[in-house]
C-alpha cells in the first residue's frame, strides 16, 4: 500500500482507496491517459493564471508610471504612484520567473 497524491486536489491518499476522501475523485478508475490529460489541464490553467497575473502587474506598473508623471512631487498620491510602480514591477518579474519555471518543469515531463 502506497501513499499517492490525488490528481485532482493533491491531498495524500492511499493507492488502494476507491476515491479521494477530500474531493471524491474516483482514483480506482483512472488510467494513465486520464492522468496525463488532468496534468496537462492543470498546467494550462496554472499558465493562464500566471499570464493574467502578469498582465495585471503590468497594468499596475504602467498606471503608477502615468500618475507619477501627472502628479506634483508631493502628497500621498505621488508616493502611492511610486509604490504602484515598484509593486507592479516586482510582481511582474516574479510571475515571469514562475512562468519560466512552469515551462521548464513541463518540458522535463515532471
Amino acid at each position: 500500500m502506497a501513499i499517492i497524491s490525488c490528481p485532482s486536489c493533491g491531498q495524500k491518499v492511499s493507492d488502494k482507496a476507491p476515491s479521494c476522501p477530500k474531493c471524491g475523485m474516483g482514483i480506482a478508475e483512472l488510467d494513465q491517459e486520464k492522468l496525463a490529460a488532468m496534468a496537462r489541464d492543470r498546467r494550462l490553467n496554472q499558465s493562464q493564471s500566471l499570464m493574467t497575473q502578469s498582465m495585471i502587474a503590468m497594468i499596475l506598473f504602467l498606471a503608477g508610471f502615468f500618475f507619477y508623471w501627472q502628479l506634483p512631487p508631493y502628497g500621498w498620491q505621488y508616493y502611492a504612484a511610486i509604490a504602484a510602480i515598484g509593486v507592479g514591477f516586482i510582481w511582474y518579474l516574479v510571475n515571469r520567473v514562475r512562468i519560466l519555471m512552469l515551462k521548464r518543469k513541463s518540458k522535463h515531463g515532471l
